[in-house]
């Protein structure tokens, strides 16, 4: 399905926790089709960073604009415009990932047959607390793909996936920038999206 078009940007962006700052000076901008790679080592604030973005943290300066509207004040209005995709999906223990799929099917009204998603992914018919942590990360990727959200946030996507696990993670997103979403992505492995955007947040920190 073809998206609407669709833009973010960051302008002068600091982030603090706890009171005290941590990266600051942070500006990128992107459009349908375009992904930016947000790189820097352990600790440096890649999370935190998403976080601010999706408005589960307050604690910055700067402006964050959606499709040239300033909603750096509208928390809540951002998070119905993302989809985000962490470290670690929260899944109900005791449910299939095919029983979790059709849940998320249903709640974001999704066309998606969940069936289909369960075999692209290669998903077991254990419960979720007998699955490994890949399987995990790709029933997450299964939600992610039913938001449909214009915009993704994702943490690390590849973390704990083996290489088929990764080639259908890139597929996917391939398909989200074909269809005109955008993505911000925090990675260790950057050379995977050496066609992005890219943004080393060593660069942007608070020593």
């Amino acid at each position: 399905m073809i998206k609407k078009q669709i833009s973010i940007s960051i302008h002068s962006l600091s982030c603090a926790v706890d009171g005290k700052l941590v990266l600051e000076d942070i500006n990128f901008s992107l459009t349908s089709g375009q992904s930016i790679t947000i790189t820097g080592p352990n600790g440096v604030g890649k999370t935190l960073l998403l976080h601010v973005i999706l408005g589960f943290k307050s604690s910055f300066k700067g402006h964050i604009l959606i499709n040239e509207v300033d909603f750096s004040e509208d928390p809540d209005d951002r998070q119905e415009q993302i989809g985000y995709y962490g470290h670690r999906a929260s899944l109900q223990a005791g449910l299939t990932p095919l029983e979790i799929i059709k849940y998320w099917k249903a709640y974001y009204n999704s066309d998606a047959v969940a069936m289909d998603l369960v075999k692209f992914w290669g998903l077991p018919n254990n419960t979720v607390e007998n699955c490994s942590e890949g399987q995990r990360k790709r029933i997450g990727l299964a939600r992610l793909s039913m938001m449909q959200r214009n915009i993704w946030l994702l943490d690390e996507p590849t973390t704990n996936l083996d290489l088929e696990g990764k080639e259908k993670f890139l597929e996917l997103h391939a398909s989200h920038l074909k269809s005109g979403g955008l993505s911000v992505i925090t990675t260790h492995e950057p050379s995977q999206f050496n066609k992005n955007k890219m943004i080393n947040l060593d660069k942007h920190r608070i020593n």
